[in-house]
């Protein structure tokens, strides 16, 4: 009975698709209209993962954002072509790699 127990526990794990999660931020951006399309390119290329977007005075979009690629914006915001006006991390959470 344990075999069983173990054979089927096996079959299961070689059937499970893992998600590797690293510690990263959930980050509010606040960018003007006309750099949206711009931070939707960069979410397509795997730099960050959009979440939620409002579209207020400016957009505030959250997304989940390694430390890594924070810190590339950040501290290259005035050579990137994507400049945002204001960042505000809200959390420090896992995320998906």
């Amino acid at each position: 009975m344990l075999r069983a127990y173990v054979n089927s526990t096996l079959k299961a794990l070689e059937q499970t698709e893992y998600i590797e999660k690293i510690i990263g931020y959930k980050v509010k951006l606040c960018i003007e209209y006309d750099k949206l399309e711009q931070l939707k390119y960069y979410a397509s290329k795997g730099s960050f993962k959009i979440v939620n977007i409002e579209y207020l005075e400016n957009i505030e979009v959250i997304v989940e954002i390694t430390k890594e690629k924070l810190d590339d914006f950040t501290n290259n915001n005035n050579k990137k072509p994507l400049k945002f006006l204001k960042y505000d991390i809200l959390e420090e959470k896992y995320i998906d790699k």
